[in-house]
């Protein structure tokens, strides 16, 4: 078999648990949550390089077990192997009974690859994942609190800081959505763009009775409003609102994406490499959109800037991509690279360095390692 990655191999993989806490509570339609429970992965090749790429989860104890036997399709292999590797592992084994979770798995140990590779080679990751189309990324502002004043001030503050989209969690229990979003949209002016996730709070026809209350504030779009398997939900949903719908936790896998398109159920599809797993099926995901005549969104969950390094070298590849892209790694109190991310009125500039531009901070990781060991996960 021909070797897709400069003769370079991988001799290890190696994982370690994370846990990193938020500088506030983060408040979503899932309850409250402390901070991110994260697994590094790291690829060491024997050209010298390592590549590093990390999972999210619950608790990382799992992931870690799942990601040692994975390690098993990789190590022998050329990082740039992955679509090899990847047919390996869902040809042999269950890996492919719980594709969701088979793929937030092995995300960490396929954006490893590209990092190690990209190191070994002298070339950013994107390189290998089509070629650069632009040069920075758009984020959102993501106000935090649990309030809708709170919200409000904070997100007043991002807004007149350059932001050209605003992001809101809705469906939260216990929480009046048109209160929060008035209060934001009054905020914020009628300049920024507002969006609003309900994470599959709702059911259908909650779901366009809150959207229709809601639209009266300027929607951009509803993210995700109903559960992720009821598809014909969302196409119905969509048909009966004006504000345009984004689909999420409906689209992991392949045959999910389709499914969405082909029944016209999403204005715009969110991904991101923790779901897709990896930053191969991403960009091969975001095609596939691209195809339909779909703009996509890049995803983020709790993760730290590990995460947006990788995406960004994704996200330049991108012709059909959004303003306004997620983005949580700033929400935690310590990052695990030394490298900077400079997020300017919403924008940062796609780095330039070998693989995914940025190098590990391995006191902070240990850190965060013993900040595991001794408190448990979040």
């Amino acid at each position: 078999m021909a070797d897709s990655g400069g003769g370079v191999t991988i001799t290890a993989v190696t994982a370690t648990p994370i846990a990193i806490p938020f500088e506030q509570t983060f408040h979503w339609r899932s309850g409250a949550q402390g901070g991110a429970n994260l697994v590094l992965f790291a690829v060491e090749t024997d050209a010298g390089a390592t590549g590093y790429g990390e999972s999210i989860c619950e608790d990382p104890a799992a992931v870690i077990a799942y990601g040692n036997l994975m390690a098993r399709a990789f190590v022998g292999r050329s990082p740039g192997d992955v679509e090899a590797i990847l047919l390996d592992l869902w040809s042999n084994g269950r890996w492919r009974a719980t594709p969701h979770w088979s793929q937030q798995v092995l995300s960490g140990l396929e954006v490893a690859c590209w990092d190690a590779l990209g190191k070994a080679l002298g070339v950013p990751a994107s390189t290998f994942l089509g070629g650069r189309v632009r040069d920075e990324v758009d984020y959102m502002a993501f106000p935090q609190g649990d309030t809708a004043e709170e919200l409000a001030r904070e997100a007043a503050v991002l807004a007149a800081a350059g932001h050209r989209v605003v992001y809101l969690k809705v469906g939260r229990p216990h929480r009046d959505d048109e209160e929060i979003v008035a209060a934001v949209r009054e905020a914020i002016g009628p300049g920024p763009l507002l969006r609003v996730d309900a994470n599959e709070a709702w059911d259908v026809p909650t779901a366009v009775d809150a959207i229709r209350r809601l639209e009266a504030y300027d929607l951009d779009w509803v993210e995700q409003p109903v559960p992720a398997g009821n598809v014909a939900g969302l196409a119905w949903v969509r048909s009966r609102v004006e504000t345009k719908i984004a689909a999420d936790q409906a689209v992991f896998t392949t045959a999910e994406l389709r499914a969405v398109l082909d029944a016209e159920a999403a204005d715009t599809i969110v991904l991101g490499s923790h779901e897709s797993g990896g930053l191969w099926r991403w960009r091969q995901l975001a095609y596939l959109a691209e195809s339909y005549g779909i703009p996509v969104n890049g995803h983020a969950c709790p993760e730290s800037s590990l995460s947006t390094f990788a995406g960004l070298q994704l996200l330049s590849c991108v012709p059909n991509l959004t303003l306004g892209n997620q983005v949580m790694h700033h929400l935690l109190t310590e990052q695990l690279s030394t490298t900077p991310i400079a997020i300017d009125g919403g924008r940062a500039s796609i780095p330039s360095g070998p693989g995914l531009g940025c190098e590990l901070d391995h006191d902070a990781v240990d850190r965060a390692r013993r900040r595991y060991e001794e408190q448990g996960a979040y």
